[in-house]
């Protein structure tokens, strides 16, 4: 009876709805590849230098994000709420002609650098055509989901998710196990996905009318001078997430390790970044409201916060239960530090709601301030640890870097955090 009575409350609350399809589609096409991590850990299949050399593809997609989209992700999911059908239609075409431009750029500046690359870091001449299309193509997966969720459209983001999960694990798996394609079947498998939902995406934007609009001079002047700020933001999410790969990169067997201690402890984050596919398109319509109700935003940063902490909690009870179960021996070596990366994942999660009220205020002087200095912190951080203590220190640098930019982060957004928790303010 009470099953019975919870779920038709679920019903009646289409807000719940959302967040659970959110919820469930972040964790499905994450957790499925959680459930993997036994046949990509498996030394048969995929050695530590094979997921080495895959988490320096990652990284580098990672680095060059920034530099291909210019903020235009951010800008579309809060322009979309600011401009009208017309109006967006010619921005986000605008975007996409930018996009394109930067990605044919890339690779110019890549090929000219792969000697360099490759000596430094023995990134193979392939990744010169990979690294830029795989990156332009996660703009593209990127923006159809930022939309699909601006419209509030919960299953056909389930759809997707689940699609794309499907298909680039399943052909991964088949060049992986079958065929013995090692890392580069990995990469295959990612790419096979991509491109399938990028068509799916071209589909979805003429549909709803976003694209072949006008490319117009001041969306590009708009969008280059906010594009600045946000390089510099991304480009600090990227010094803080993946710099310290490129600190162990001379190691492919030890980035391995570390890579999948970080792999395994990123389902904090994982359910972070469910979370707020749910809160931050709420936060942004209360923020657009006539009359702000700041009681609702508290409720909902309240919500967020207690559901990171208790998923925290519950990580540090079965890592090393589930670590020894399902992951090979020769990973082990993690479990002295892993629980540092979880801590500091854990306090990053706290930080990047926070994030919202810069891209919604477009607070480009806070956003580079801010970057700057949570940069300054991780780069001084893996080198003094990593320095010292390989990937142990890495585990550390990675906990004492994200606890200081939530300090930073709660500092730069004093401002709007006063606002929303003064007791005086009717929501």
């Amino acid at each position: 009876m009470a099953v019975s009575g919870y779920f038709n409350e679920l019903k009646r609350k289409p807000g719940l709805q959302s967040a659970g399809v959110y919820t469930f589609t972040n964790f499905f096409t994450k957790g499925i590849s959680f459930l993997l991590i036994p046949v990509f850990t498996n030394p048969r299949f995929l050695t530590p230098a094979d997921n080495g050399m895959l988490s320096l593809f990652s990284s580098s997609v990672l680095f060059l994000m920034p530099f291909i989209s210019l903020g235009l992700t951010q800008s579309a999911s809060t322009d979309f709420f600011k401009l009208d059908k017309t109006d967006f239609k010619d921005f986000f075409t605008t975007g996409f002609a930018l996009t394109i431009t930067t990605t044919l750029l890339a690779i110019g500046i890549i090929f000219l650098l792969q000697d360099y690359l490759h000596a430094t870091y023995g990134l193979p001449v392939i990744f010169v055509w990979i690294v830029p299309a795989v990156t332009f193509l996660n703009f593209c997966s990127e923006q159809t989901t930022g939309l699909i969720r601006n419209n509030d459209q919960p299953f056909r983001y389930l759809a997707i998710g689940i699609c794309k999960t499907v298909v680039e694990l399943g052909v991964a798996l088949m060049l992986i196990v079958a065929f013995q394609y090692g890392w580069l079947g990995r990469i295959t498998g990612m790419m096979t996905a991509l491109i399938l939902i990028s068509g799916y995406s071209l589909y979805y934007f003429i549909k709803n009318g976003y694209l072949f609009g006008k490319v117009k001079l001041r969306y590009i002047r708009a969008e280059l001078l906010y594009a600045f700020p946000i390089i510099v933001m991304q480009a600090n999410m990227f010094i803080m997430s993946s710099s310290d790969k490129f600190f162990l990169a001379n190691d492919h067997t030890l980035l391995g390790v570390y890579t999948i201690a970080c792999t395994f402890a990123s389902v904090i984050v994982i359910f972070s970044a469910a979370l707020i596919q749910y809160f931050s398109p709420k936060i942004f319509a209360l923020l657009s409201a006539d009359k702000i109700k700041y009681n609702e935003i508290k409720k909902l940063l309240l919500n967020y916060a207690g559901a990171m902490f208790g998923s925290f909690i519950l990580f540090l009870l079965f890592t090393a239960l589930f670590y020894r179960l399902f992951i090979n021996v020769k990973y082990h070596e993690a479990l002295h530090y892993i629980y540092f990366i979880a801590a500091g994942y854990f306090f990053w999660t706290l930080a990047s709601i926070l994030y919202s009220f810069f891209l919604f205020y477009k607070e480009k002087k806070k956003i580079i301030v801010h970057s700057f200095l949570s940069m300054t912190v991780a780069l001084a951080a893996n080198y003094f640890f990593i320095k010292r203590w390989s990937a142990y220190g890495a585990a550390m640098a990675v906990m004492v870097s994200y606890f200081f930019v939530l300090l930073i982060t709660i500092v730069s957004t004093k401002k709007y955090i006063s606002a929303i928790f003064k007791k005086q303010v009717a929501g």
